[in-house]
């Protein structure tokens, strides 16, 4: 069965984690527990989704850990996506569970990018992106930001709930848990005893939130 990689994937944990070297939150800490569901048609077939997500992360994001884990369904198949992306300052790793291995990769930041810090509101609207209202989430006051068919809530920079319209699915990923500004424990942020290989490409995020790799020589 083909993969529908479901958009907030990059849109969420992808983009938060380019922007490392800044402060990217409002709040210190965080524990936030998601629960992803999605339905539609995938090239005519009918598909559904489900699974669940964590963002754990401490000192206003310089280290953070999220995880996903995601059973795509169609054509009476299933398939499995189990994954974990760990910041810590500016390197990122990817665990990859099929090779039993962690990619480990270095991330720079050029000064003129403007989407550094998603906390303002002004880098929101520059990426096209409109606030539509306000709606509270598990007690917290979140702001509604919608971008094309996508909509996000944030409540202190902090996504709350996700809702995407993406090859042919409707999903939707929203927090069951959360609480900030807690002592998180060091174990929250280990990764598996894989081997781990550096990757020699540098991401780099150019001013207009561009990326490209270099090659380490």
């Amino acid at each position: 069965m083909g993969k529908s990689k479901y958009i907030f994937g990059f849109l969420l944990f992808g983009m938060a984690s380019l922007f490392a070297q800044s402060n990217r939150y409002d709040v210190k800490s965080a524990i936030v527990e998601y629960a992803i569901a999605g339905s539609g048609e995938v090239m005519g077939n009918k598909a559904s989704l489900s699974g669940s997500s964590k963002l754990y992360f401490k000192n206003f994001g310089e280290v953070e850990l999220s995880e996903e884990k995601i059973v795509q369904a169609a054509n009476g198949e299933e398939e499995e996506e189990h994954s974990i992306t760990k910041i810590v300052g500016n390197k990122k790793y990817n665990v990859d569970f099929n090779e039993k291995i962690i990619y480990q990769q270095e991330m720079v930041i050029e000064e003129e990018n403007p989407l550094l810090n998603l906390k303002d509101s002004d880098t929101l609207i520059s990426m096209g992106a409109k606030k539509v209202g306000a709606e509270s989430i598990l007690g917290y006051k979140c702001d509604i930001w919608q971008l094309g068919e996508d909509k996000i809530w944030i409540y202190n920079t902090v996504p709350l709930k996700f809702i995407s319209k993406s090859l042919g699915l409707v999903q939707i990923q929203e927090a069951k848990l959360a609480v900030f500004n807690v002592d998180i424990k060091d174990d929250k942020f280990k990764l598996p005893s894989y081997p781990v290989k550096v990757v020699d490409d540098v991401l780099n995020i150019g001013p207009e939130g561009e990326i490209s790799h270099e090659q380490d020589n």
